[in-house]
């Protein structure tokens, strides 16, 4: 055959595309079985580098190409095994191992049973590693089975920490915790409805302790198994819910930020949770301490250290407090008390804190005398109406005031649309941080104090039915507490919200109430300063009634008029 070409094949027109750009190994045309080979070698190659993102890309791309090659499978299980990916691994090799027992003759490889109990002891499951194991002495003999029985000596010392007759009693303790947490559970009652819906999931709320303990129990738990690597992962689990790392607006960046975060702390929790299997933390405890007597001592010493270092800290608290009182710091002093109260004592027990009643009565007792301390009779009113000098007493902004001295700039003022309100976020975040202290309030007079601080936020975000109602809730609770100065402070948020709406008739019945409690705690200052207040509400109500009555003079005027032109007109007509 010539191995000339023809005229034809010679004045054939070339293909009009550009010539795809090849790697050299692609340039050959290579076997489908050749390139799934060439694929997986590179991927061993990337591993031992430690790229292991590239190195599973190119086994993923070998077994795409020869979907049932025992040996990619088994390449692909040992790099998900270093990832950390245990369960992802043991179906690579289970699967590796299927098809070479579904080969005709059937093939046993040691090395890929092996492979199998490894990705199953790395999952956590301990009884079928064992089995594992067991079946590949039975299968193989000398030297093949070596490696087994050293996994097998393994596996018994993870089991002697976890149930060895050391660690009985902390077995038992846990297992009674387990049952009586099972016990205390709600059982699910199905309904009696045949129509199938949707039903709505109560939202869990956790109380301050709660929290700390759980955060406490997770740095302990951490720190038993990472040493002094758990500061990394505790900072890792804060940079996952952290919107700074990765804001929405950043499109792509932000989406492969999260995901890296998320892999990371996937993988540290997957170690702990590893070794947490092989050796519990009750083994480790009994370990590091195989004396009772010397466990207990340390246990004792590290709860009388945290009680005089909470001691030292509240009396640094008082301290705190009665210095922002001398400086007439007040709005320095209900934030300090907030955070004081809302993150700090509600986070200590009874154990480490036996005066918390105490501690709790004084602090909101100071916050409360204080506050009354501010209703004094001011030595200068410049305002002569009644309403308005009403809310001058209360201390309450005047719009009308506010309007006749502001002055208009020359710029022209154009409107912005702002996407959300400073202030009604402000109020929702103090109102939801509120009700939720509320859920797990203890005392009577911290109850009131909340639903002061709830009606006191309503009355700035001039809601002032809602303020009313929990102004008289929280003098419920005060009255509960026989508490004097919350009483007194609940009516005067009653009244606040009184005067602003012009409810005098209210105002005058509530003011009623606030004098004789101001005689009862035998204020002068308070007496006299409600008595100007009831003063000043009488004139206004005076002034609205003589209001009322020429207004309805001038109607009655006006009326009479009016027939007296319609009797003319008819006797003209």
């Amino acid at each position: 055959m010539s191995t000339r070409l023809s005229v034809s094949e010679s004045l054939q027109v070339p293909a009009a595309a550009v010539k795809p750009h090849l790697r050299p190994w692609e340039i050959a045309a290579w076997s489908p079985d050749r390139q799934a080979s060439i694929h997986s070698d590179w991927g061993m190659f990337f591993s031992r580098q430690r790229r292991f993102s590239t190195a599973l890309g190119y086994v993923d791309n070998s077994l795409d190409l020869e979907p049932f090659n025992a040996r990619a499978l088994v390449r692909r299980s040992q790099l998900k095994r270093t990832m950390g990916l245990a369960p992802e691994a043991l179906k690579d090799c289970a699967k590796a191992e299927d098809l070479l027992l579904r080969r005709q003759p059937p093939v046993i490889s040691p090395h890929i049973s092996l492979e199998v109990s490894d990705a199953l002891y790395e999952s956590n499951r301990l009884e079928d590693t064992k089995m594992k194991l067991h079946g590949h002495l039975r299968r193989f003999s000398s030297v093949q089975a070596i490696a087994a029985a050293k996994r097998l000596n393994v596996l018994g010392e993870n089991y002697h920490d976890v149930l060895s007759d050391e660690t009985t009693i902390p077995v038992q303790r846990m297992v009674k915790r387990m049952m009586d947490r099972l016990a205390n559970q709600p059982k699910e009652v199905k309904d009696t409805c045949d129509v199938v819906s949707i039903t709505e999931k109560e939202e869990r709320h956790l109380s301050p302790l709660e929290k700390a303990r759980r955060d406490r129990y997770f740095k302990i738990y951490s720190a038993t198994y990472l040493n002094k690597a758990w500061v990394d992962v505790e900072f890792l689990k804060k940079l996952r819910s952290d919107p700074n790392v990765h804001p929405e607006h950043w499109k792509e960046s932000s989406v492969h930020l999260k995901k890296l975060l998320e892999s990371n702390y996937k993988s540290a929790r997957t170690l702990t949770k590893m070794l947490h299997t092989r050796c519990p933390m009750y083994a480790l405890h009994q370990q590091k301490y195989p004396n009772e007597a010397l466990y207990n001592k340390q246990k004792d010493e590290n709860l009388y250290r945290i009680q005089h270092q909470t001691r030292r800290n509240i009396y640094k608290i008082l301290r705190t407090i009665r210095l922002l009182i001398r400086a007439g710091e007040l709005d320095k002093l209900t934030v300090f008390i907030e955070g004081v109260m809302g993150d700090y004592v509600t986070t200590k027990t009874q154990r480490l804190m036996p005066w918390k009643f105490e501690f709790t009565n004084e602090v909101y007792n100071y916050l409360g005398l204080a506050r009354i301390n501010e209703y004094k009779t001011p030595s200068k009113i410049s305002v002569q109406q009644g309403r308005q000098r009403l809310l001058a007493l209360f201390r309450l902004p005047n719009k009308n005031t506010k309007a006749e001295n502001t002055k208009r700039p020359n710029t022209l003022n154009i409107p912005r649309s702002d996407t959300t309100d400073p202030k009604a976020e402000k109020f929702m975040k103090q109102a939801a941080r509120l009700e939720n202290r509320m859920r797990f309030a203890e005392y009577p007079l911290e109850r009131a104090y909340l639903l002061h601080e709830l009606a006191q936020a309503h009355l700035e975000y001039n809601s002032f039915d809602a303020a009313c109602s929990m102004a008289r809730r929280a003098l419920d609770e005060a009255d509960q507490c026989n508490s004097d100065v919350w009483s007194f402070l609940s009516l005067m948020v009653i009244c606040k919200s009184h005067a602003i709406l012009g409810k005098v008739e209210r105002l005058k019945d509530t003011l009623a109430e606030a004098l004789s409690l101001a005689k009862k705690m035998k204020n002068l200052n308070l007496c006299l300063f409600i008595e100007i207040c009831i003063r000043v509400n009488l004139e206004e109500m005076d002034l609205k009634r003589l209001t009322s009555i020429e207004w309805g003079s001038k109607r009655h005027r006006s009326s009479g008029l009016l027939l007296t032109e319609g009797e003319d007109r008819d006797q003209i007509a």
